[in-house]
């Protein structure tokens, strides 16, 4: 028996490049086909990401909108990523989208998760993968502003006494007041809001005062609403009006010597502007007053405004015309006087009060402006004494009142990815 021919297969090599290749052939196409569905879940989650925030962005910038309330915000948030998203999606892929509104309306956040099949899932065993991103924006240089003392000088240009409260946690409280008693907040009283900041000093106990505790030297910032003009106001159109009982529907105009509404007489105004020329606007022994989309414009250094404490006041301002956004508006050319709420019923003041030439005192025993959907002042001086709560909401996408320009949500110089 010869043993040549096994001898000469065993030493032949032919065809075994493509035996060995048969056996790579099946790990290589996996190799190759793990690493471009690895590059594209790379790609893919890229693109989840710049989605989420330009979604975040978006939503950020919606926030500097006055009358933006949160839902809208989200709203726009989510319809931003979803559009993102399409671009580049497989079939069959799902995405969840998250938007939810931060610190107090001061950032957007975005969290995206998305299932995407996989292009060799059933060869993997992995039909698909979970991508998930977050991003967050911020405002910077931006404030929502609910009061502002306009006095440079003198102390208690804010000031609390005993049991007096104001509660602002949605907005800032502002001094220009160089003096090192520029905001008082003694005894029980409590000064509550998003910031506190005085141009000069603080008097107050900061844990027990105030919350938090107040910033100091702050820059003054001066009168926002310095350039806005009074609304036009011609000759009487009415002299001396006194309501007395009863009920009674009173239309804009010009009303010169004051208009008083006493012996329980129930008022309602008509929409438009009440000027109030040479005397005072009253509201005492157990009248009332309520009106919707009203202003008033205070003319002369003898207009000014009262409401008892056993008033009720239920204002909010116009939507339109040259008082939009404004239930206020103090002569700020004539008089340096007092405007003062004893109301215990004062509960929806809605809109900005204006007085910059004089002091806004109140001294109720009950929640002032509490039911408004916001609340802004602007005044000289700001005197709380006593035992009210004054309540400042920022609820601005909540009425279709606008806020006036500088006071408000103060327009933000950036939004910022800070996340």
């Amino acid at each position: 028996m010869s043993f040549a021919p096994i001898v000469s297969f065993k030493g032949d090599q032919r065809g075994g490049v493509a035996v060995v290749l048969g056996f790579a052939l099946p790990v290589l196409l996996l190799s190759g086909s793990a690493a471009l569905e690895y590059g594209h879940l790379v790609a893919r989650r890229a693109q989840i990401q710049k989605a989420a925030d330009g979604a975040a962005l978006a939503g950020a910038r919606e926030l500097m909108l006055a009358n933006a309330d949160d839902a809208r915000v989200i709203t726009i948030s989510r319809s931003a990523a979803l559009d993102a998203l399409a671009n580049g999606r497989r079939e069959g892929a799902s995405a969840t989208v998250s938007p939810k509104v931060l610190n107090k309306r001061m950032g957007v956040q975005v969290e995206i998760s998305e299932t995407v099949p996989s292009l060799m899932g059933k060869v993997m065993s992995l039909p698909s993968t979970e991508v998930g991103v977050r991003s967050a924006a911020s405002l910077s240089g931006s404030a929502r502003i609910c009061v502002i003392g306009l006095d440079t000088s003198k102390p208690e240009t804010i000031g609390l006494n005993k049991d007096a409260k104001l509660t602002a946690e949605n907005c800032s409280v502002f001094s220009n007041s160089k003096h090192s008693q520029g905001i008082k907040s003694d005894a029980n009283a409590l000064l509550k809001a998003e910031r506190i900041c005085s141009a000069g000093g603080y008097v107050g106990k900061k844990a027990a005062n105030f919350s938090p505790a107040p910033v100091t030297d702050c820059p003054p910032m001066g009168d926002p609403l310095a350039n806005r003009s009074p609304p036009p106001a011609g000759g009487c159109d009415y002299n001396k009006v006194e309501i007395k009982g009863g009920a009674a529907t009173l239309t804009p105009g010009v009303y010169c010597g004051g208009l008083k509404i006493t012996d329980g007489a129930k008022v309602h105004l008509s929409q438009g502007t009440f000027v109030i020329d040479g005397g005072k606007l009253v509201v005492d022994k157990g009248a009332s007053l309520e009106g919707e989309y009203v202003g008033f414009y205070l003319r002369g250094d003898k207009s000014t405004f009262d409401f008892a404490f056993d008033s009720t006041v239920s204002l909010s301002a116009p939507k339109t015309g040259p008082m939009a956004g404004m239930l206020f508006f103090d002569d700020r050319t004539t008089k340096i006087d007092k405007h003062r709420i004893y109301s215990d019923n004062a509960r929806k003041l809605l809109g900005t009060i204006y007085l910059s030439n004089s002091t806004l005192y109140i001294d109720a025993k009950k929640p002032v402006a509490d039911q408004s959907a916001y609340t802004i002042i602007v005044a000289r001086q700001l005197e709380l004494y006593s035992g009210p709560n004054l309540v400042l909401n920022a609820n601005y996408g909540a009425s279709d009142v606008p806020v006036p320009k500088g006071v408000g949500p103060v327009a933000a110089t950036a939004v910022n990815l800070s996340q």
